[in-house]
C-alpha cells in the first residue's frame, strides 16, 4: 500500500479503486476544548502546600554546606525553591523525659530547620505528636500504640501549650498550629513512635485539658489540629466537632491519604462535611509512596493528580507531602538526600508538587474552572483577592497532547506564562501566551503538570507577526538544496497549494532571520510519521540550540495525511535572531510544511 501512495503523490499511476479507499478511510479530528475559569465562583480558602521533616530534621540539618542550605533554599524560597508556605515538625516524648522536666533543645536538628525556614518566609510552622511521653501511656512505651492514661490528660495538654511557649521564648519559633496526634487509629504492631485515640479521647482531652492549659500558659492563639487519622476519614472527630465545648478549641480538622491497612484501598477523596459545617479549615497533612521508588513523571502524575482531587473534590485548604527530603532512594520525600555525600537527588514529584506550592500562595481561593475538559486532563483555578493575579494549573496524564482554550469569564487578562513540567522540562518558563478572540489556546504536552499564572488586567505583550504560506522562498533567509516547494494534490491538505517538502532522504533545513523572535508555530502535514520535525534558535546563525516543541494531535485529512501545529514547549532563548526548521527521516514526501509564523519583539 505504501509504495502506492508513494507513487500517486510523485505523479505515478493510482488506480480509481485505491483513490475511493483512500477517501472512504475514517477520519478523527481533533479540536481545542474550552476551559472557563470563573473568577467569581469562589470556592474554598488557600491555606498553602507543605512539607514535614518531623522526625528528619537531620536528613538535612547533618548535611555539609553548602548542601543543606541548597535543600533548605529548593524548599522553601519562593524564588530559588517551590515556596512551600508550610512546615510540619513534631512535638518529641523526650521534650518531657520525666514527671515536671522539660528539654525543648533535646532536638536542636528541628530547631534549626525550622529557623531556617521562617526565615526563607514560612509562617505556617505546625508540630505533631506522633507519641505522648512513655511514662504517661497505658504500655509504658512510645511505640506500638498505647492510650494517655487518664490521669496523664492534664500533663500532656501541659507539655503541648508549654512546647509552644518555649520554642517561641528560647528560640524563636512561632507556631501557627499543634496537633494532638498522629494518626491515632494507629496498628500497634508499629515500631516508630505511636499512640491510639479513640473519639471520646479527643474530645475530653481537647475540652477539658488542652483548651484552659494554653490559656495558662497564654498561647491560646495558636491553633488546635485535631484527627490526622491514617486515612481520610473524619469518623474520628465527629464527637468532638459535635460538642461545642470541644468545637471551639478545634481550628483545623486534618487527614492522612494512606490507604487502608489490610484492604489496601485509598478511601473517597470528598469533603469533610461535619467540619466544613462547624466552620473549621481542613488539611491533608500526609501523604507519600512508601513502598517504592521512582523520582520521574510516574510519581510526579500521581501526586499531581492526588493534588488536584483533593482541591476540587474534597476542597481542603492546604495539601502536604509527608517529607521535604529523607534520606535514601525511596518515595518518602520531595528530594532525596545522601548524608554520606552531602549530595541530593531532586525528583520529578518535587518539581509537580512545586507547579502547585510555587504559584499558589496562602491567601488565593479556589475559583471555578471546568474540572476535566478531555479524558485524563484534569484543570484547577486559583486567585488572589489581594493582587489580582491568578493560577491555573492542568494536569495531562495521558500519552497525547491536550489543546485547551482557557476562556477568562468575569476578569480580563492579556497575558498567561506557563511553566511545565515532564520528562524534558523541569517548571520551565514558556513564552507569554496571548489573550486571542478571549481565549488563551495552549497545547498541553503529554505527561505533564503545566501552570500557568497571570494577572487581572493585565495587557498583551507588545509583538510583531509574520506569517509565512510558503507560496515562495520570499520571506525566508536561506534554505538547504534538498528543499523544494510542492503544489500537487492539495486536495489532502485543505487545499494548500504550496508546501515546503525535501527531495530526497536527507536531511534538509530551512531558516528565517527574525530579530528578538519570541515564539513560533509551524504547521506540517505528515503521513502518519511523528518524527524527523526539529526546530533550532540562533542569536548569530553559527551557535544553534534545539527548542523542545509540543505538537498538537494529528487532525486527519485524507490518506494516512494528519495536519499537526508545532509550537515551543519552553521559553526561545532570549536574543534569538535566527530560526531554524529541520526535516529528516528517509523518505522525502512523508512530512511537508504549510505555514510558518513567528511573533517577535519590535
Amino acid at each position: 500500500m505504501r509504495k502506492w501512495i508513494k507513487k500517486l503523490f510523485t505523479g505515478g499511476l493510482a488506480s480509481s479503486m485505491l483513490m475511493m479507499t483512500i477517501i472512504a478511510a475514517p477520519t478523527t479530528v481533533s479540536a481545542a476544548t474550552d476551559v472557563t475559569v470563573n473568577w467569581n465562583d469562589v470556592k474554598q480558602d488557600i491555606d498553602g502546600f507543605g512539607v514535614s521533616q518531623a522526625g528528619w530534621s537531620d536528613a538535612i540539618y547533618d548535611l555539609q554546606e553548602p548542601a543543606r542550605s541548597q535543600i533548605m533554599d529548593l524548599l522553601f524560597d519562593p524564588n530559588n525553591g517551590i515556596g512551600v508556605s508550610i512546615f510540619r515538625g513534631a512535638i518529641f516524648p523526650q521534650f518531657n523525659p520525666s514527671p515536671g522536666q522539660y528539654d525543648f533543645n533535646a532536638r536542636p536538628d528541628q530547631v534549626w530547620v525550622m529557623q531556617q525556614a521562617q526565615a526563607r518566609g514560612v509562617n505556617k510552622i505546625m508540630a505533631t505528636t506522633w507519641s505522648p511521653p512513655a511514662w504517661m501511656k497505658t504500655n509504658n512505651s512510645t511505640t506500638n500504640g498505647g492510650y494517655l492514661k487518664s490521669g496523664n490528660y492534664g500533663d500532656y495538654a501541659q507539655l503541648m501549650s508549654k512546647f509552644i511557649k518555649e520554642y517561641k521564648s528560647q528560640f524563636g519559633i512561632d507556631l501557627y498550629a499543634v496537633s494532638i496526634a498522629n494518626e491515632p487509629n494507629s496498628m500497634t504492631f508499629l515500631t516508630w513512635d505511636s499512640s491510639e485515640w479513640n473519639s471520646t479521647n479527643i474530645e475530653v482531652f481537647v475540652k477539658d485539658y488542652l483548651k484552659q492549659a494554653m490559656i495558662n500558659e497564654g498561647v491560646q492563639a495558636t491553633k488546635v489540629v485535631v484527627g490526622e487519622p491514617s486515612w481520610w476519614s473524619e469518623d474520628l472527630m465527629k464527637d468532638a466537632l459535635n460538642n461545642p465545648a470541644s468545637a471551639e478549641r478545634i481550628d483545623i480538622v486534618g487527614g492522612h491519604n494512606y490507604p487502608v491497612p489490610v484492604i489496601n484501598v485509598e478511601l473517597p477523596t470528598q469533603p469533610f462535611s461535619t467540619a466544613v459545617a462547624k466552620g473549621k479549615k481542613v488539611w491533608m497533612t500526609e501523604v507519600s509512596k512508601v513502598d517504592s521508588y521512582d523520582p520521574g513523571m510516574g510519581s510526579g502524575l500521581k501526586f499531581a493528580r492526588q493534588i488536584h482531587d483533593f482541591m476540587t473534590k474534597a476542597n481542603v485548604n492546604a495539601w502536604m507531602y509527608w517529607t521535604g527530603a529523607i534520606p535514601g532512594n525511596n518515595d518518602e520525600g520531595l528530594i532525596n538526600v545522601y548524608k554520606d555525600t552531602s549530595t541530593y537527588q531532586l525528583t520529578k514529584r518535587y518539581f509537580t508538587f512545586g507547579n502547585y506550592s510555587k504559584f499558589i500562595k496562602p491567601g488565593y481561593v479556589r475559583i471555578g474552572a471546568t474540572d476535566n475538559p478531555q479524558s485524563g486532563v484534569y484543570t484547577s483555578a486559583y486567585k488572589d483577592p489581594a493582587t489580582g493575579k491568578f493560577t491555573i494549573v492542568a494536569v495531562n496524564d495521558t500519552n497525547a497532547s491536550a489543546d485547551l482554550n482557557f476562556v477568562p469569564n468575569g476578569f480580563t487578562a492579556g497575558k498567561i506564562t506557563p511553566y511545565t513540567t515532564n520528562d524534558s522540562l523541569s517548571l520551565g518558563q514558556g513564552r507569554n501566551i496571548q489573550l486571542v478572540n478571549g481565549k488563551f489556546n495552549s497545547v498541553i504536552p503529554p505527561k505533564s503538570v503545566v501552570t500557568f499564572v497571570g494577572e487581572n488586567g493585565s495587557t498583551p505583550d507588545p509583538e510583531i507577526s509574520m506569517t509565512d504560506d510558503l507560496n515562495d522562498w520570499s520571506k525566508t533567509f536561506s534554505h538547504t538544496s534538498g528543499l523544494a516547494l510542492d503544489s500537487s494534490n492539495s486536495g489532502y491538505f485543505n487545499g494548500d497549494t504550496s508546501r515546503v517538502k525535501r527531495t530526497s532522504g536527507t536531511t534538509e533545513s530551512f531558516v528565517y532571520n527574525i530579530p528578538n523572535m519570541t515564539n513560533f508555530s509551524a504547521t506540517l502535514y505528515q503521513f502518519n510519521q511523528w518524527n524527523g520535525v526539529a526546530f533550532y534558535a540562533s542569536p548569530d546563525n553559527v551557535n544553534w540550540s534545539q527548542i523542545v516543541h509540543v505538537s498538537t494531535d494529528g487532525v486527519y485529512t485524507g490518506s494516512q495525511w494528519y495536519r499537526k501545529v508545532y509550537t515551543p514547549q519552553s521559553a526561545i532563548p532570549a536574543g534569538t535572531n535566527y530560526f531554524k526548521i529541520e526535516l529528516s527521516g528517509s523518505d522525502s514526501w512523508e512530512k511537508q510544511v504549510s505555514k510558518v509564523s513567528i511573533h517577535s519583539l519590535p
